[in-house]
């Protein structure tokens, strides 16, 4: 059985849903959620993992594994 690895990380305690990573991310895969208000990631596998959400996020919610 394969385990999965996230690559994705995003603290839900520390995001605010300002959509930074969102803007900044070439994949398009991250989104805020509009009845949460917080960052969410559609296809993690797709990630460039060039660490641009990370540099972005104000609150340093959005982690790259």
């Amino acid at each position: 059985m394969q385990t999965m690895t996230k690559i994705v990380m995003i603290d839900e305690d520390l995001c605010t849903g300002c959509g930074a990573c969102v803007k900044i991310c070439p994949q398009k895969i991250l989104f805020v959620d509009k009845t949460d208000n917080i960052c969410h990631v559609t296809d993690e596998n797709k990630c460039d993992k060039l660490l641009g959400c990370e540099l972005v996020c104000p609150t340093k919610a959005i982690k790259i594994y």
